[in-house]
């Protein structure tokens, strides 16, 4: 971690990864044919073909380990890897301690995306980054969304 007046970046992994069981794999299976049939049943193939890409897809990535990303923020903005998030663009931040894994809840003006959740690293002061942050954005608390609690919960 390096630290300046306006600079702060670490290394970051870009998600948990979790080991799952043979049980998960054999349960995802087992709702995808579930849901695959139905749709047939109901006459909609698309939708069935659909989800077999989707779950397919979705094979491909979930053993995939988690590669570092790097984060920086700086005076004009929160970067993630490659991507700049402008001050002007953010409305507010929350600092998720509670978190097994800690991680800033960014709110943003886009409209597709909402929320950008920036992972931190244990070993770095929060209160640093609090610091520079205010600076520049107010703090709110913010709440994973809906669909991503869901997502953590099933185990994706």
């Amino acid at each position: 971690m390096a630290h300046s007046s306006f600079l702060i970046e670490w290394e970051a992994y870009e998600y948990e990864h979790k080991e799952r069981s043979q049980d998960w794999f054999w349960a995802v299976g087992i709702v995808t044919v579930a849901i695959i049939i139905a749709a047939i049943i109901f006459g909609n193939i698309i939708f069935a073909i659909l989800i077999l890409i989707a779950v397919f897809a979705l094979s491909l990535f979930i053993n995939r380990p988690p590669h570092e990303i790097h984060i920086a923020i700086d005076e004009r903005g929160i970067i993630k890897e490659n991507v700049r998030y402008p001050y002007e663009t953010l409305r507010s931040f929350w600092i998720d301690g509670e978190h097994p894994h800690p991680r800033i809840l960014v709110r943003s003006e886009k409209m597709l995306m909402p929320i950008i959740i920036v992972p931190l690293p244990e070993d770095i002061d929060e209160d640093d980054i609090r610091t520079v942050l205010l600076d520049h954005l107010p703090e709110e608390f913010h709440d994973i969304p809906f669909v991503e609690r869901v997502l953590e919960y099933i185990g994706f």
